[in-house]
């Protein structure tokens, strides 16, 4: 056995590394694609609208009034909370992995180093008037630069009327059909839109997340030195001596291996894949490379305080996240899709009121049928002009209910009922007053 032990100790062993954060690229990539297939899919799907006709919000083809309120505070409560939990554990993941605005500046940068060279990524201030400092000259590649550009602002500016018009409204305005449902100034505001997307993609950029963005505020509110964020081992600055190459790969122009509790940096994860793939190729550096994600303090023995202290900080946003959701599924298993009520016609003063009016709400933008009953009076104590009335769409229609005159000086009491073929049903009681004269209508 000892023969055999030493026999094995001799054989070279060779350690390969292979870094994961390759990985974490490509998964990145993934997570930002994604997001804009959901931005997309959506409105298209009916999850989540805005309908400007009806002034209501639609979800799954329902119409959500402010009366609605167990939905209404249950689903925003319920994000925001959601939200300030997200940020206070991973930091602006959300800016670096799925914010639209850094998908589109990225392949912005992407495209125009393809076709003007790589400073062409960002934009050159050093000289006297501003301008895109290219390697590769030609009027084609500039041109189709433009039109690339150009393209993706005319197919972003596209996502936000999806938010507020039905797919067959967009097709519509798509191949200049005329469509009751698209406002007469739908083209010039999809063409300030397509505009200020162009001077983003053009000019602006990552400018936004560094300078403008507000919602880098909202989140830096919930920031604190144990949040998600990008660490840099200095055990192995030897390694890192005039190298700059994460800093290079940084679309956010920052150094990784300085990052504070409020910096520009969006936990996108750029540095770590450049930095590892430089120690994979390199035959001088072993190891990973020397940036990484990590919250708080890279000790693991300060794990326990760390987790306290974002427990601590997220404690009263979890108890809100839970309260709201369970606020926001009683709205949605409380939901009525339909609704009713009675009310007087407009009268002189002085004049009785023997008119009523039935008002029906339907807020499905699927067809129903509707039948209406009215108890408490003879067939000859009233007029209902039609007992069944029916939806193509989300509305509201009336039906006239005329009390006859001659009824018995007092008050009397009836009630109107609707019912819906999908078996909803609801009854409104009337008091009714009558003065005893009879009116003639000649």
């Amino acid at each position: 056995m000892p023969k055999m032990k030493q026999t094995i100790e001799s054989i070279p062993i060779q350690v390969e590394h292979r870094p994961s954060s390759q990985r974490l690229h490509i998964s990145r990539r993934m997570s930002q694609y994604f997001t804009l297939f959901l931005l997309i899919i959506i409105p298209l799907s009916g999850l989540f609208r805005i309908d400007p006709a009806m002034g209501a919000v639609v979800m799954l083809d329902y119409q959500i009034w402010f009366s609605d309120i167990a939905i209404v505070m249950g689903f925003w409560i319920f994000s925001v909370s959601l939200l300030v939990v997200f940020y206070s554990v991973a930091g602006s993941v959300f800016c670096g992995w799925m914010c639209p605005q850094n998908t589109v500046s990225e392949w912005a940068n992407y495209i125009s180093a393809k076709l003007l060279g790589r400073k062409a990524e960002h934009l050159e201030f050093s000289s006297e008037q501003l301008k895109i400092a290219v390697q590769r000259g030609g009027w084609l590649n500039i041109t189709l630069l433009f039109i690339a550009l150009a393209a993706a602002s005319l197919f972003y500016a596209l996502i936000p009327l999806l938010y507020f018009y039905p797919p067959a409204a967009i097709w519509s305005f798509i191949t200049f059909q005329e469509d009751f449902r698209l406002a007469d100034s739908l083209h010039w505001i999809y063409f300030v839109c397509a505009v200020i997307i162009f001077l983003d993609v053009t000019i602006i950029r990552h400018l936004l997340c560094k300078y403008m963005c507000v919602y880098r505020v909202w989140q830096h509110s919930f920031k604190t030195k144990d949040t998600l964020k990008v660490v840099y081992d200095r055990t192995r600055s030897d390694d890192c001596a005039n190298c700059h190459y994460c800093v290079d790969s940084c679309f956010l122009d920052i150094d990784p291996r300085k990052t504070e509790v409020f910096d520009s940096c969006v936990n996108c994860g750029e540095c770590i894949v450049a930095c590892d793939h430089l120690h994979e190729k390199s035959k001088k550096m072993d190891g990973s490379g020397l940036l990484r994600f990590a919250m708080g303090a890279a000790s693991r023995q300060q794990q326990d305080s760390m987790l306290s202290s974002i427990m601590g900080r997220t404690q009263l946003s979890l108890v809100a996240t839970l309260l709201s959701g369970l606020l926001l599924i009683s709205g949605i298993m409380n939901y009525q899709a339909h609704d009713f009520t009675v009310y007087r016609s407009e009268a002189m003063q002085g004049a009785q009121i023997d008119d009523y009016r039935v008002n029906i709400a339907h807020k499905r933008y699927h067809g129903e049928k509707f039948n209406i009953s009215v108890q408490g009076l003879d067939a000859t104590e009233y007029t209902l002009a039609t007992n069944h009335i029916a939806f193509d769409s989300v509305g509201r229609k009336d039906v006239n209910l005329t009390i006859a005159s001659g009824l018995s000086r007092g008050i009397h009491r009836f009630s109107v009922t609707v019912q819906a073929t999908d078996g909803w049903s609801k009854t409104f009681p009337v008091q009714h007053y009558s003065d005893g004269k009879v009116v003639s209508h000649e």
